[in-house]
This record gives structure tokens, sequence and C-alpha cells, in this order.
């Protein structure tokens, strides 16, 4: 098989906690014998012990702007690189500007989005042009094909912009699932301990949720809630926190090896994201990574969260104005035993079906399609 050389340009920062997407892809692609380089806005150096080559474009822009610094470096840099690769990826916050060039090369220019523009205001705005403009490259041939994260995405993508589905594909969010976990058990009494990790932003329905755990206690359902991460509702959320402490745990934003480390803690992780359009079109990882974990799943019903098959009660997941009533009653009638069936089902379907492989080698697939040399 002949060794693809591959230039991946990402607006993000291995460094990140949302990055898991980032090493999954790129341990899978040199696992695939990919020879792959990551030109990303980190300092060079930082990526030594990887197993890729790696070129660091740091930028000190404020936020809203650091795509179009980042962008304006990566063009700078490119009279300086000896362009001998055989295919480019390209996250769409980089921008066309740079897929253009890329396409100068007369090799195959691939655009990945994991998730369209997630704030709001005139950053939303802002975002949302750069993100159309990526697609239409597609449509026009700038791309060779896309990358989207879920079949509602893909739907949104097609929609919007009429860009082919033929030029699409859904390259969903993985785990790393073991098959050697024993399911999670309960005692009848205890208290039922739900966790999230990820951004605390306010958009996300925290909050909301927030309101359900000292509902669900002041009826006799005893729960307790822990978060963990940083974002723009961290004061809030502690701020209910000190109105509630028996009730709720405030984390500070940890590395994702301890996160995944900790989820056997638990037995509920939650998906409290309401069903807007960004939440929608997404495929959330924490939601493979509590399944995987033996957790059972409990959220807002809406296509961002919900498989595209029926699955067993181990997924929880009921309109927004329903989810208080649904799920208390649901916690007042489980069992320990039905707890443990559960989580045994629940560990068994990630290990079936949520593996990273699958993504990894539609992604490879893809790229071999059009770039061999």
């Amino acid at each position: 098989m002949i060794k693809i050389k591959l230039l991946w340009i990402t607006h993000r920062k291995f460094t990140d906690f949302c990055a898991t997407t980032s090493f999954a892809f790129a341990n899978g692609l040199i696992e695939l014998g990919f020879n792959l380089t990551i030109l990303n806005p980190e300092q060079a150096g930082s990526h030594n012990d990887s197993a890729w080559e790696h070129i660091g474009l740091e930028t000190n822009a404020l936020r809203g702007f650091q795509g179009r610094s980042f962008s304006k470096k990566a063009l700078n840099h490119f009279e300086s690189m000896e362009m001998k690769f055989d295919a480019y990826l390209l996250d769409w916050q980089v921008g066309v500007k740079v897929g253009k060039e890329l396409a100068q090369h007369n090799r195959p220019v691939f655009l990945m989005d994991r998730s369209p523009p997630a704030d709001r205001g005139i950053l939303a705005k802002l975002q949302w042009n750069v993100w159309k403009n990526a697609w239409k490259g597609v449509k026009n041939g700038v791309f060779k094909s896309g990358f989207v994260v879920s079949n509602s995405h893909l739907r949104f993508v097609t929609r919007t912009l009429n860009v082919s589905a033929t030029d699409i594909t859904v390259l969903h969010a993985g785990v790393n699932p073991q098959s050697d976990l024993i399911p999670l058990t309960c005692e009848q009494g205890d208290v039922w301990k739900f966790v999230y990790h990820g951004q605390l932003d306010r958009h996300r329905g925290l909050l909301e949720f927030m309101k359900h755990i000292v509902a669900w206690n002041d009826i006799g359902i005893s729960c307790h809630l822990t978060l963990i991460g940083e974002g723009d509702a961290r004061s809030a959320i502690a701020s209910v926190q000190a109105k509630h402490p028996t009730f709720f745990s405030l984390k500070e934003k940890m590395s994702h090896a301890d996160v995944l480390a900790q989820l056997r803690e638990f037995h509920i992780g939650i998906l409290p994201m309401p069903a807007t359009k960004v939440w929608k079109l997404a495929s959330p990882l924490k939601r493979g990574e509590y399944l995987a974990s033996g957790l059972i799943v409990v959220g807002i019903d809406h296509e961002g969260h919900r498989f595209d098959s029926d699955v067993g009660p181990w997924m929880q997941l009921h309109n927004a104005n329903e989810l208080k009533s649904k799920i208390g009653s649901f916690l007042h009638y489980l069992t320990p035993e039905t707890y443990q069936e559960c989580s045994q089902a629940a560990m068994e379907y990630a290990i079936q079906n949520l593996s990273w492989s699958t993504s990894i080698q539609r992604l490879a697939d893809e790229i071999r399609g059009d770039g061999r040399a």
C-alpha cells in the first residue's frame, strides 16, 4: 500500500480539553500507514513526543480573530515550505483562502467540519460566514469532499448550501471501549451520582438541569451532580452549589485521561444541551464515553443526542418539558438489578457500535481514494 503524505491544517490546539477527536484521528491515520504532518497554532516543538511531524504557528489574536490570524500565518508559511504532500486536510475554521492556495498544488484538499459555529452574537455571525464559504468550496470544487460529524449535520449542509450528499462523509465521534470492564452496580437507597464533563457554558442547559437535581432531591430521590470543566456558566454554577452543597460538586478542568479514569465513580452521565441548531447537529464525545464506562445516559431528546436506531433503557432522552418528571419516575422505579443490566448493555453497545476505528477507516479510505501520488 502506498504511504500517503498528508498535511492536516487544524485550528485545534492539542492541549485543549476538546482535542480528543484530533488525537484519535491523528493516531489512527498513523496506524493505518499515513505519513502525517500537523500544522496548528501551537508552539514549535510541542509535539516532539508524537508520531507525526508538527509545524507550530502560534497566534496571540483575540477570540474571534484567532482563525483569521492563524490563516494568514499559514499562508505566509507555505512560501517557505516544500509542499510535497499527496493530500491536504483542512478544518473549516482555517478558511477557504488557505484551501484555495492548497488546491493550486494539484493535490486533493478535504474539508473537516467537526462542528458548525457554537459561539453566539457577533462572533457567531463572523464564524458562520467562514463556515458557509468553506462548504461552498466543496460545492465549487476547491475541496474534493467534506467530513461531518453526524447524519443530521450532513442533512443540514445539503439543505442549507445545496452541497451534494455524495461529496460528504460522516465521521461519527467514537470511543476506545475496553472489553474487560465489569458493569457498574448500585445498592438500594444509594445516592444517584450524575456527572457532566466538558465546557461549562450557559447555552449547554447545565443550570436548568441543576434545577432538576434539586427538584428530585426535594421529592425524596437522592441524587448528586458533579460538573467538571470551565466556561462562562462556572460562576453561576458555583452559586447554585453554594446554596445546595450536598447536591453538587464542581471540579476544575482536568485531562481527558483523568476524566475517563473517574467516570466509573458515577452512575449516570447527562446530556443537557438544548434542541438548538448547534446541538442538534452535534455528536457529543461524552455520550460514547459515558456508555463505554457503563453509565446510563439521560438528557434532552433531539437529533444530536439520539442514535439513528432504537436503543435500550440505558438511554433516557426526553423533551425538555418532560425531562424532570420522566427521569424522576425512571429513577424512582430503577432497581439495583435493572441498573446493572443497563450498565452491561451500555458497554456492549459501545464496544459493538462506537469504536473510533470505523470513523478513522472511513477518513483514510476517502483520502486514499484520491490522495495517491
